[in-house]
């Protein structure tokens, strides 16, 4: 199955419904991501990459995900 992103801008939730419902409708599997939940995301992979960055520059240790 391809999996297709498709941004909107719902003015309210009963638009946001509506999107659900059509979708469930046509028989379409999809999943609803909040706006908040993909900047958690972005800030995560920012932090990830300023860490890669310290250990390059040897201001920071290596660790394995064994460690976390």
């Amino acid at each position: 199955m391809k999996t297709l992103r498709i941004k909107a801008y719902p003015k309210n939730k009963q638009q946001i419904q509506s999107i659900a419902d059509f979708l469930k409708k046509e028989g379409i599997e999809f999943e609803l991501v909040e706006k908040e939940e993909f900047l958690e995301f972005i800030s995560e992979v920012k932090s990830s990459l300023g860490q890669i960055k310290q250990i390059q520059e040897g201001k920071q240790k290596k660790s394995w995900q064994k460690t976390f």
